[in-house]
């Protein structure tokens, strides 16, 4: 059903029906989950997931479907230019998305990846707050896109040192990796070893002050 409403949203909006594409967001939302686009961002995650309901796997699907609704609602708002509002969907989207992790793929495939990675570029231009990043650490390592999780691990240390501590766990967790693994994440062992001597320098520094 999700798909079927999706590809009526987009054909919407691609004939700039942009009305008829946000009537059918709310539709689609109010029909598979029972809650409209301003509640599912007005709710903080853990209260959708008691309204969604007990059972994790179903509670998976549904938090996903609710992000993607919100991710469709501001593609159309940032057509008709109101970017501040789309933000903040593309925000909560994520959130969503990536609130459990290891269950993205289980609930869409690789359309689910590409569904978050999609949103992620269109907060490209937006300091995320410092548990969203935390999450693309968490999302980046499962996906095996080393690289990408390395530049967000120093984008924190850079703003916060403590963070170190984190940052080598991840690359002691990564080294136990064979090295074509590594080198399939983009992250050659030699790369990786490098990146945990610098940032155990970092914890010791940051240890004497």
């Amino acid at each position: 059903m999700l798909g079927r409403a999706l590809a009526r949203i987009i054909f919407f909006r691609e004939t700039k029906n942009y009305d008829a594409a946000l009537l059918e967001v709310e539709n689609t939302g109010r029909s598979l989950l029972g809650l409209d686009t301003d509640t599912i961002e007005r709710l903080p995650v853990s209260d959708l997931k008691n309204v969604l309901g007990p059972d994790p796997a179903l509670a998976r699907s549904r938090l996903y479907t609710a992000g993607v609704l919100l991710k469709e609602k501001g593609e159309i708002l940032e057509l008709k230019d109101e970017d501040s509002v789309s933000a903040g969907l593309f925000l909560k989207a994520l959130r969503l998305m990536t609130d459990t992790i290891k269950g993205i793929e289980e609930v869409d495939g690789q359309k689910g990846i590409y569904n978050v990675d999609s949103v992620i570029g269109k907060l490209k231009d937006y300091e995320l707050p410092a548990d969203m990043k935390r999450r693309l650490i968490d999302y980046y390592e499962y996906t095996a896109r080393f690289d990408k999780a390395e530049d967000v691990i120093f984008e924190i240390v850079d703003e916060s040192p403590s963070f170190a501590g984190e940052g080598i766990s991840y690359y002691e967790r990564l080294l136990k990796k064979s090295d074509s693994e590594l080198e399939t994440g983009h992250l050659p062992r030699t790369e990786a070893e490098d990146a945990l001597r610098e940032l155990t320098e970092i914890r010791q520094r940051t240890d004497k002050v």
